[in-house]
């Protein structure tokens, strides 16, 4: 019976300690077996550039995005942007909820990443930078890229 009890009791343990471990980028990364990143301070703080350029705008896009990651040192980079949530928790769940923002926390080629929000009005703006080591694009590529522009209505 007591050794029922002890399972039982750190089973509980960790159950209760899931949510929590969940709600952070690494703890999403963990539960899908991937390694943990490294925060950049680099990347959070050009993150935060980013969220106040937006909060400044009114305006939730990737603007600037891949002159960005073009100039950066890593050759890997995404970025996922969110308007409305008030605690970094709640940006994680909502990004991992989007295909397309889970995909980028979910790379397994990534090393680093910052995130930052900003609060402009009732609207808080945050932004995640992700980047990683690999096989820089070929020069065309970098300049067509450097130029695209993608953007999210509001809704």
């Amino acid at each position: 019976m007591r050794k029922v009890f002890v399972v039982a009791l750190s089973f509980a343990a960790l159950f209760l300690a899931l949510p929590a471990h969940a709600l952070t980028l690494n703890g999403f990364r963990a539960q899908h077996h991937l390694k943990p990143l490294r925060v950049s301070g680099a990347l959070a703080a050009y993150a935060r550039a980013h969220a106040y350029d937006m909060a400044r705008r009114g305006s939730l896009d990737h603007d600037g995005f891949y002159a960005h990651a073009m100039a950066g040192s890593g050759s890997i980079f995404a970025e996922n942007v969110l308007w409305g949530c008030a605690s970094e928790t709640c940006a994680i769940a909502k990004w991992a909820a989007s295909p397309g923002h889970r995909a980028n926390m979910l790379r397994g080629d990534l090393d680093h990443y910052g995130i930052a929000s900003v609060t402009s009005g009732a609207r808080r703006y945050w932004v995640m930078e992700l980047s990683g080591e690999g096989p820089r694009p070929p020069r065309l590529l970098r300049a067509s890229l450097r130029h695209k522009k993608v953007r999210h209505k509001k809704k």
